[in-house]
């Protein structure tokens, strides 16, 4: 088993297929309770990771290919810049390439019905692209400009799947192909291609019928002695039926497949899906099933390896690798890290023997919960207490009513005195003591209280917290001075 090495929240397992600008590597997403999630992390090669070109490229392949949805289109997942590093998160299929069952079928030509089950489901996803929108409508103008038999998967299941966005043409490209410069593989490019023209979805349609013409006549459609070989066949050399290296093809077939290969644009057919109409007309493509059976009798054993693998990665223990992370990028927090670190570890077979030191003991973790946890609930109690201070004063200040009687009057405003009476007025209107206690219903009526003078004190704010005062027959009289 190849080293594994953790990239935020994927651990990144064995190379599983390898091209001209990037490695996919076999990956398993980490996440909370257990999740886990089988994916294929594509990295960009080391010597192009600092160069702007091919990094806008890498950059804008993610983010075209996530505006197409689609089953048989592979969906970018998630992008992870870490620099000088760069990796595109796709779904893993589990399946092998096209180009690879053509040469286990080298000996025989291609079936025409799982040849036209294949390419029928290549013109509908290729469809779904052409239509993609941006995140306001508009349309993208989407060209792939790349489709080839190596960017076409066939799955265990009998489905095909296009793949690798990484030079498509969209109107929202960030990244311009520069003036005199080819992008895709010769052997499937576009009379307008070779010329600098400009392209557009009908260059896709030629370059499917190459692929179609090549599974049904078992043999490459142009050479590949010499690059200029290759241009002069495209360019000026008759292209054949079919059906003249496989007899028995039905004439409908031959048509769709001509059409299709038409040097000028306005011959071809002008949608995907109106090519992929006309050849479930000219001929029944199989079933699912069928192109499953194909697919497992070619490539089983390689598929039966790649399962092996995968279920080795599944059954790796996820706390051996990552514990041997900083505490910033674990578990828990390696979701909201912008540039993850990355740490190398070397494991075979899924055993680690990674120093405990690296990761907190449950006990201390359990500890620094129940702190925190203590700390915000003290937090949340004094910011309470803050905002009732605030927001109610006169309602902390102001007894209720029951309570009122047992208080002694407050003045109306400043100093209150009290009108002289004669010793006999006041022994008769004097009242009997009554408990501090006894409710304001228990002590009976009362004679009005003496009118009271008010000083010539200012008004003022703190006079006027409580409105209004309980006179000693339990009257609330609101004072005049603060209204």
């Amino acid at each position: 088993m190849a080293p594994r090495r953790v990239v935020g929240r994927y651990l990144l397992c064995d190379a599983i297929a390898s091209g001209g600008m990037a490695t996919v590597h076999l990956a398993r997403l980490m996440g909370p309770e257990g999740f886990s999630r089988t994916v294929a992390v594509k990295q960009l090669h080391p010597q192009f990771s600092r160069d702007p070109e091919f990094v806008a490229m890498f950059l804008d392949e993610a983010r075209l290919a996530s505006r197409v949805h689609h089953p048989n289109v592979v969906s970018p997942l998630d992008v992870i810049s870490c620099p000088p590093e760069l990796f595109i998160v796709m779904e893993y299929v589990h399946g092998p390439a096209l180009s690879r069952l053509l040469k286990r079928a080298a000996i025989e030509s291609v079936p025409p019905r799982v040849a036209a089950a294949i390419i029928g489901q290549v013109l509908l996803g290729l469809h779904a692209a052409h239509e993609a929108t941006g995140e306001g409508g508009e349309p993208l103008e989407l060209v792939h400009r790349d489709v080839s038999p190596q960017n076409i998967l066939v799955t265990r299941d009998g489905v095909a799947r296009i793949v690798d966005f990484g030079i498509a043409k969209a109107k929202a490209r960030s990244h311009r192909t520069d003036p005199g410069k080819l992008k895709g593989k010769l052997g499937y490019m576009t009379p307008e291609q070779v010329n600098l023209q400009s392209v557009d979805r009908r260059s896709d349609i030629f370059a499917v019928g190459v692929v179609l013409w090549e599974l049904l006549a078992g043999r490459r459609l142009f050479s590949t002695e010499s690059p200029a070989a290759s241009i002069q066949q495209l360019l000026q050399a008759e292209i054949e039926r079919p059906s003249r290296w496989a007899p028995g093809l039905p004439p409908a077939l031959d048509g769709v497949v001509l059409q299709a290969l038409a040097r000028a644009p306005a011959e071809r057919f002008q949608t995907a899906r109106a090519m992929a109409e006309a050849l479930e007309r000219a001929i029944a493509p199989c079933s699912m099933l069928e192109l499953a059976s194909w697919v497992e009798a070619l490539a089983g054993e390689e598929l039966d390896a790649r399962s092996e693998l995968v279920f080795d990665v599944e059954s790796l223990n996820f706390d051996d690798f990552t514990r041997a992370l900083p505490q910033s990028l674990t578990l828990a927090a390696a979701a909201s890290v912008a540039a993850p670190a990355i740490a190398e570890v070397g494991v075979e077979a899924g055993a680690a023997s990674l120093a405990p030191s690296r990761a907190p003991s449950d006990g201390r973790l359990r500890k620094r919960w129940f702190v925190r946890a203590v700390s915000v609930t003290i937090a949340i109690a004094v910011f309470g207490w803050w905002v009732r201070t605030r927001r109610a004063p006169t309602a902390a200040r102001a007894p209720i009513a029951a309570t009122h009687a047992a208080l002694p009057a407050v003045p109306l405003v400043g100093a209150v005195v009290q009108e002289p009476r004669s010793d006999d007025a006041a022994r008769a209107g004097a009242a009997p003591a009554i408990p501090s206690g006894t409710s304001v219903a228990a002590r009976g009526p009362r004679k009005a209280p003496p009118r009271a003078a008010v000083s010539a004190r200012p008004v003022t704010a703190s006079d006027c917290d409580v409105p209004y005062v309980i006179e000693q027959n339990g009257v609330k009289r609101f004072k005049e001075a603060c209204f």
